[in-house]
């Protein structure tokens, strides 16, 4: 549970978006070179227009958002709990478990075995046009593939050790991550609106932030409030 003496994440990116805006307002009257106010009739139209467009299109949000699903399978049906037991050795398997798990990596082996000869097959089905895999359909769509792939180990020990039984269950199984991690995606759009503001209002080229080294801050700040995150029951 994080510690309630310190403000959440998505407080602490709200705060520092109203930073931005103070900021940006002090360098519009002083003149600072390039900065323009957040706090004008211009920046509210932009913030109007920005703030659902600008969250949707933000970097890795669609990759978290297909990832959650077999993630959230993979949670939920118990098999993470199942191998992070044996990697730390806590307990024994039961013989249902066992055979639940030999069944999910057989078919993750399976499943694997059919994206390696989807790759490097004899068939140019996925493989771009010059036959190779960079920008590729097979390699824009490997976050769906390991999402379905990890989903379906997931789903395959879920009912083989009678956890799931209806389809409910299943769909219980692939919103798990969202639940899960509820506060990450609040905390996520938030951050979006952070760094929006400190490109729209100039600031972070006033404070030589190259882009590349904004983009850096940008995944630091995802990987670090994926960390972070808890469920809101938290």
């Amino acid at each position: 549970m994080m510690n309630r003496r310190f403000l959440h994440p998505a407080i602490v990116f709200f705060l520092l978006t109203l930073l931005v805006a103070f900021l940006s307002w002090v360098g519009s009257i002083y003149g600072w070179h390039d900065v323009q106010s957040l706090l004008s009739s211009e920046g509210l139209r932009w913030q109007l227009r920005n703030a659902v467009p600008g969250f949707l299109k933000a970097p890795f949000l669609g990759h978290l958002l297909i990832l959650a699903f077999g993630i959230g399978l993979w949670m939920h049906s118990g098999l993470g709990a199942l191998i992070m037991r044996l990697f730390m050795r806590h307990s024994r398997l039961s013989g249902k478990e066992k055979r639940a798990f030999c069944w999910s990596l057989m078919v993750g082996g399976i499943f694997l075995a059919g994206c390696m000869l989807l790759a490097w097959g004899p068939w140019n089905l996925v493989r771009s046009i010059t036959g190779g895999l960079e920008h590729s359909p097979l390699a824009e769509g490997c976050t769906f593939l390991v999402s379905v792939g990890v989903g379906t180990m997931a789903l395959v020990y879920g009912y083989a050790v009678d956890y799931y039984h209806t389809d409910r269950d299943l769909v219980r199984g692939l919103s798990y991550a969202f639940v899960r991690f509820s506060g990450f995606f609040i905390t996520l759009f938030f951050m979006v609106q952070f760094f929006a503001s400190l490109r729209y209002t100039g600031l972070d080229v006033f404070m030589g932030l190259s882009p590349s080294a904004l983009h850096l801050c940008y995944v630091i700040g995802l990987f670090l409030t994926l960390f972070l995150s808890r469920t809101t029951n938290e």
